[in-house]
């Protein structure tokens, strides 16, 4: 339960092994690769060249087979459960030479896709023609008939609320000869045809203007509009057939889904590979690299590296590296690192915060469910996934988490005489009876013993975190200022706690001369050390504030036992079990929808703000090395057999 100790890895090989060896140690998993700084005259990074161009090219490939598998998502669908799992494959089976047959599945899928794609276009576009035809389909003149010999013809549209006898009224009073004959009409439009005189066209056109004529989309088109009409459909009907068939085609890819996942597997390892190798330094013939390992795994990394023409040397981090950080906990803490990572990773020099964190949280979010039908839910459903399903590390760590919550619920469910709110009280009532669990203490009948609980609790865990603190300042050869940052307050804390009985108040007065004279030591002059030692003791706001903010734990206590009170009170209206029972069910995973939440966040807000901030140094850069990453399989030494 600690923070693994890292160790410095520098290291120069002959360049004909450096292929091999990075894929060795892509598959111990251990070291991760720093780019190394060049030095003039000596080794320097390739940049650019056929790996920069090998590189594009595998990344370009991995994009299509991740595009493939989208459309094959989209069109051959395949229900995955709640829970994906990856595929067990054996190293031989999943290094096998599948690249001719790989390709040639990418590329009939995305070409499916793109042709899909154009047909549904152009349906879509055929269509739209269709329809911008339809208020002349029964228009008997062919649209590209535009004139006779002393007469122009107009095929457009005027604005429905505009009718023809007004235009035709207009025209009358330019003293323009016209014919007009109305077509069809929507809610936007009303079609005409119009013929004029030759000689009259351009008053005809001044007047058609004035009434907001629009030409029909005619251009390019042969026939009247009707056989235009047709000829759109027949070809939409057409490109929808197409489509279809397509469709069809894309679901019988689906056969090569598990072929692509892992043609994308394997490029993502030569992706990982590559992007390595940027990292080092080179020369014709030999290259030099920079990493951490951590320490736990610098027996096996040994015994690899004997293997190879290389020297290297491990050493212990300097000041100013920048370390990763890597967290080694059980399988108690482990969970927590999901509470922690949405923080932030400590600093390397810090602490591990799983295991000192991982008490205050569950009892917490315990506290505020504080139910026993609740918390048996966490548990039997988290029981249930990690034994039907093969989580992964951040799922998993989900379900051990609630498993643990779960079991803190129980526990003060138990306390507090609460199993689903008051539902025992309730069924025992709906035949005639009187029935009542056993509580050490009731949130509702005792809120404000309930308060005390909590602000004790909240007082508990700062003084922890500045415990903590002190812990820190002392290992690292402090000791005086984790007497004069940590033990001042103390010293105060304890004072008012005397004070507050009823006792002397001089253990207070030694505390604030204490952090007068010592919190303004860093200040260059007398009168800035006196000055910041005074201005400390406003900081005492911020404690009590903290501790107030331990007040939310009583208010979710409250909140989720009345709301389940309420539930149980609605489905007791009716005085019959069978309709209790429905709204019983209904009511209760809504509070708990609501609730789990909310407790998790204001659980993890406690921790985040008013115990973090005593001691953490957060910063932390996650300790990620070369290895075999993959999406869609594990790799497992024994064979798996496919049926």
């Amino acid at each position: 339960m600690s923070i693994v100790k890292m160790k410095k890895l520098q290291l120069a090989g002959i360049g004909s092994e450096k292929k091999a060896l990075l894929r060795k140690l892509q598959k111990l998993g251990c070291v991760e690769l720093r780019p190394s700084e060049a030095r003039e005259g000596y080794l320097s990074p390739i940049i650019g060249g056929p790996r920069e161009e090998q590189l594009a090219e595998l990344r370009k490939r991995r994009n299509d087979a991740e595009e493939a598998l989208k459309a094959l998502k989209k069109y051959a669908y395949v229900k995955s459960g709640l829970f994906p799992e990856k595929e067990l494959i054996s190293e031989t089976d999943f290094f096998a030479d599948i690249r001719a047959d790989a390709l040639r599945a990418v590329g009939n899928v995305l070409e499916a896709e793109q042709a899909l794609s154009q047909r549904q276009e152009e349906r879509a576009s055929l269509l739209t023609q269709r329809e911008g035809l339809l208020l002349w389909q029964d228009l008997a003149v062919p649209l590209e008939q535009r004139e006779t010999r002393s007469a122009r013809i107009w095929i457009g549209s005027i604005p429905a609320n505009r009718t023809v006898e007004e235009l035709e009224r207009a025209l009358e009073e330019a003293g323009v000869e016209a014919g007009i004959r109305p077509a069809g009409q929507n809610r936007e439009r009303c079609g005409l045809l119009a013929v004029g005189l030759k000689g009259e066209a351009e008053r005809f056109e001044a007047v058609l203007r004035d009434f907001g004529y629009e030409a029909a989309p005619t251009a390019a088109l042969r026939g009247t509009a009707q056989e235009n009409i047709s000829r759109f459909e027949s070809e939409a009907d057409q490109a929808a057939r197409d489509g279809e068939e397509t469709k069809a085609f894309l679901k019988d890819c689906g056969k090569h889904r598990r072929l692509i996942r892992l043609w994308s597997d394997r490029l993502g390892l030569e992706i990982d590979a590559l992007e390595a190798e940027e990292t080092l330094l080179c020369t014709q013939t030999a290259f030099a690299l920079t990493g951490w390992v951590d320490e736990p795994h610098v027996p096996a990394l040994e015994a690899l590296l004997e293997n190879y023409c290389c020297a290297w040397e491990l050493s212990d981090p300097r000041e100013g590296d920048k370390i990763p950080v890597r967290l080694q906990n059980n399988a108690l803490t482990r969970p927590l690192n999901m509470v922690t990572e949405m923080y932030s990773l400590p600093d390397y020099r810090n602490v591990d915060p799983n295991p000192l964190i991982a008490p205050f949280f569950c009892v917490y979010f315990g506290m505020m469910f504080n139910d026993l039908g609740y918390g048996l839910v966490f548990i039997v459903l988290s029981l249930l996934v990690q034994k039907k399903f093969r989580l992964q590390r951040g799922m998993k760590n989900m379900m051990q988490l609630m498993l643990e919550c779960g079991v803190t619920t129980a526990v003060f469910g138990i306390l507090t005489g609460s199993f689903f709110g008051d539902a025992v009280t309730q069924i025992a009532s709906l035949f005639g009876r009187t029935a009542e669990l056993p509580a050490l203490i009731r949130p509702m009948d005792n809120p404000l013993q309930i308060l005390i609980i909590s602000l004790a609790l909240g007082v508990f865990q700062i003084l922890f975190g500045m415990g903590i603190k002190a812990y820190i300042l002392i290992r690292d050869g402090h000791p005086l200022d984790a007497l004069m940052d940590v033990g001042s307050w103390w010293l105060l804390f304890a004072g008012i706690a005397v004070g507050a009985m009823g006792g002397t108040w001089f253990v207070a007065i030694a505390g604030v001369l204490a952090l007068v004279l010592t919190q303004g030591r860093a200040k260059p002059t007398f009168v800035g050390k006196l000055v910041g030692g005074v201005a400390s003791l406003y900081d005492i706001t911020s404690y009590f504030s903290d501790v107030l903010s331990y007040s939310r734990i009583m208010a979710l206590m409250l909140a989720g036992g009345i709301v389940a009170s309420i539930v149980n009170i609605l489905g007791g209206l009716f005085g019959n079990i069978f309709m209790f029972i429905p709204i019983f069910i209904i009511g209760h995973v809504f509070n708990i929808g609501i609730n789990v939440i909310g407790t998790y966040v204001h659980s993890a807000r406690l921790q985040y703000l008013e115990f973090f901030g005593k001691f953490y140094a957060d910063g932390g850069k996650a300790f990620r090395p070369l290895e075999v990453k993959t999406k869609y399989f594990d790799i497992v030494e024994e064979e798996v057999h496919h049926v």
